[in-house]
């Protein structure tokens, strides 16, 4: 199994222990957790290895059926790199669908430090409620999260937040914790095995330019590799700057996920 294929197993065994429904086809995997519809990443249709051969209509039908038919008015799927070489042009082109990609980082050689020597940051092990506190405010505050302003939507986020790491694997939060106790930049590590993904990387607005992310990524990082995880990843946006970030602390590119939306039924 490659890197690639191995972060991607990683991830999909996450969502299939999170507590929602999986549906298993030729195609991959449906994970659907209908209470939290609002939430994307628990309602999505993959794509695993060639998808079975299956074209991009007949993989549009089966996200209609799943999402469709669980109520979802969103339309997500994620297609690993045989299949999207396959069927993107007619899933954007035909089927409606807007595509990105995310792009999966294998830490490489070197542990980094826990901030630039330069910079003092002082990183802690948060507790829930500490981020839970700070993801709040980052929904109802940043310029990127206009979505959590809705208080249907956040209130699903923050209880997706809450449990999907504890549920789905072992969980801790390395965080920049403000004067009020609330967590102001964090990073969550989850540990399968001896396994590990550095995830949810924030940095509230306000507190940016600090050196603060870089400081919970490398902290979370350090804790991964001195738990004895032999294999730790990172995922960002390729178009978002924090691939770069993430470069720089050791992370190497494995390779990229692609990512279909549609945000209403045709």
């Amino acid at each position: 199994m490659s890197p690639l294929e191995r972060a991607f197993a990683f991830e999909r065994a996450m969502l299939g222990a999170s507590g929602g429904r999986v549906v298993t086809g030729a195609w991959g995997q449906a994970f659907l957790t209908p209470s939290l519809e609002r939430v994307y990443d628990r309602n999505v249709v993959w794509v695993v290895g060639s998808g079975g051969g299956l074209g991009a209509v007949e993989i549009d039908g089966n996200v209609e059926r799943l999402l469709g038919g669980h109520g979802m008015e969103h339309r997500r799927l994620l297609a690993e790199p045989a299949a999207d070489a396959r069927v993107r042009n007619e899933l954007v082109a035909r089927c409606g669908y807007a595509r990105s990609e995310n792009v999966f980082m294998v830490l490489g050689g070197g542990v980094p430090a826990v901030a630039p020597p330069e910079v003092a940051v002082a990183v802690v092990e948060a507790s829930v409620e500490a981020v839970d506190r700070g993801c709040e405010r980052y929904l109802l505050t940043d310029p990127d999260t206009e979505y959590g302003r809705d208080a249907r939507t956040r209130d699903q986020l923050l209880e997706h937040h809450r449990s999907y790491g504890p549920r789905a694997g072992a969980e801790r939060r390395f965080a920049v914790v403000g004067d009020d106790g609330t967590a102001v930049a964090w990073a969550r590590l989850w540990r399968r095995g001896d396994e590990a993904q550095v995830e949810d990387v924030v940095c509230l607005a306000d507190h940016r330019g600090h050196g603060y992310g870089r400081a919970v990524v490398a902290a979370a990082t350090r804790a991964a590799v001195s738990e004895g995880a032999g294999f730790v990843f990172i995922v960002a946006d390729a178009d978002d700057w924090p691939r770069e970030l993430y470069g720089r602390l050791g992370y190497e590119v494995a390779g990229t996920l692609a990512v279909y939306q549609r945000f209403a039924p045709r």
